[in-house]
């Protein structure tokens, strides 16, 4: 069996074939009353807010304490995360799902402030290895901790908000320690 490039990525995996975002859709093909991929759209509605939301404090915060923003604590994590190896701008852009090109601007901030070294890799001098430097572990260190404490905060708080209560309960149904156990000290 040949499986095109069209059909390989099917999302989601278990919708009926030719259910695809590129096909137009009839009121046959959406999902009918009582199915839960029909409050999928309304679910989004509410997720993008929350996310957008979140992300704003976490970015404040961060860099009024640490002089670091969200996006770039995440590229400084995943470059501390590979030690003992050094990260590479893919495996960087792989970890933030971003493209090349944008995780190659955040590791260039992070390289200017002094928290990540660069070097050309010995068997192909066209790849970046990046190690983070004593310094970018340290901030590291505590603006992850920080990180930790506000995303507590902002899901314990948002727990009880009328708009996003249902999400929040969804997201927390870890079944152990999580985000949603209450704030901790940073």
């Amino acid at each position: 069996m040949v499986t095109t490039i069209r059909n390989a990525g099917r999302w989601p995996p278990d919708r009926p074939k030719g259910d695809f975002v590129d096909e137009p859709h009839t009121s046959d093909s959406l999902p009918a009353a009582g199915d839960p991929w029909r409050d999928t759209g309304r679910l989004w509605e509410r997720v993008v807010p929350l996310f957008s939301t979140v992300e704003s404090r976490l970015d404040r915060v961060l860099l009024h304490r640490h002089g670091i923003g969200l996006a770039s604590l995440m590229a400084l994590g995943a470059v501390t995360r590979s030690h003992p190896e050094p990260a590479t701008v893919g495996s960087v852009a792989r970890h933030l799902g971003v493209n090349a090109s944008s995780a190659s601007r955040l590791l260039a901030q992070l390289e200017q402030s002094g928290w990540v070294n660069r070097s050309s890799a010995p068997c192909d001098r066209r790849i970046s290895r990046l190690r983070a430097t004593e310094a970018g572990r340290g901030v590291w260190d505590r603006a992850s901790r920080t990180l930790d404490h506000e995303l507590r905060t902002a899901f314990h708080v948002l727990a009880f908000h009328e708009k996003y209560a249902h999400i929040v309960a969804r997201l927390c149904r870890t079944g152990g320690t999580g985000p949603c156990d209450g704030p901790s000290s940073p």
